[in-house]
């Protein structure tokens, strides 16, 4: 990963075959970045940490930005924010039973 600076363009990220960049906070919450989502060009020239930025768990718009090199990192980084894989849950149309409703 490398990191962007503060003062790039927001044309460094193309050419980058599609790929997320990373934003991490300052609290450490961490997500990926679509390309679509940057809304950038080859000609653009606007700082690439002007865009409105902002994490999705904090609300800090002090985010730092890293550009993925290639798809084996995406991969790994993908794979390393999932955690630990947790059982599947069903989905169910039934109301959840108050545990304490038996109590008067």
């Amino acid at each position: 990963m490398i990191e962007i600076p503060r003062d790039a363009p927001g044309s460094v990220a193309c050419g980058r075959s599609g790929l997320p960049l990373l934003a991490l906070c300052r609290a450490g919450h961490h997500r990926t970045v679509p390309f679509r989502r940057l809304k950038t060009s080859e000609t653009d020239q606007t700082p690439i940490h002007g865009r409105p930025y902002r994490c999705g768990k904090c609300g800090s718009r002090e985010v730092t930005l890293f550009a993925i090199d290639d798809q084996a990192e995406l991969d790994a980084i993908q794979q390393a924010m999932a955690g630990p894989p947790q059982a599947a849950e069903a989905p169910t149309t039934h109301a959840q039973q108050d545990p304490n409703e038996s109590f008067v």
